[in-house]
């Protein structure tokens, strides 16, 4: 019993496209308001997670994983799948939202990294935002 007692529990999350993800609970502990509710509530009840997309929610879960083995050449293999845009501001109000502060900083990086050199009409179109500053002062 005491052998069954020391292995993580499983986390069952649910993103908004409805399919359900199981997670090592010391994965999600990397997500201070999961591991609060979990703590409340335990492992026993579907978390819903309905403002987060299924590919979204995969990537943080695998950033997390990554992040907790500490593998370096697993996060860089990871940061080289990272050439959206729009996926990056999906996982950027992700990690806002579930509190994963390192992840929140790195797509914050990102961003910049991607619009350094870009002029404003390419920042709109990159992020597809319509322009409708007009040039008067």
């Amino acid at each position: 019993m005491s052998s069954s007692a020391s292995k993580s529990r499983v986390v069952r999350l649910r993103s908004a496209n409805n399919e359900i993800f199981e997670v090592d609970e010391a994965i999600v502990a990397l997500s201070e308001p999961i591991k609060n509710l979990v703590d409340v509530i335990g492992v026993n009840h579907v978390i819903p997670m309905p403002d987060v997309r299924s590919k979204t929610l995969a990537m943080v879960i695998e950033w997390c994983k990554y992040h907790a083995s500490s593998d370096q050449g697993l996060i860089k293999e990871w940061e080289e799948e990272l050439d959206q845009a729009d996926f990056v501001i999906d996982l950027l109000c992700t990690a806002s939202f579930l509190c994963i502060k390192d992840l929140q900083d790195q797509m914050f990086q990102r961003v910049a990294d991607l619009i350094k050199v870009k002029t404003l009409e390419e920042i709109c179109e990159l992020f597809h935002v319509k322009n409708d500053i007009s040039s008067q002062g």
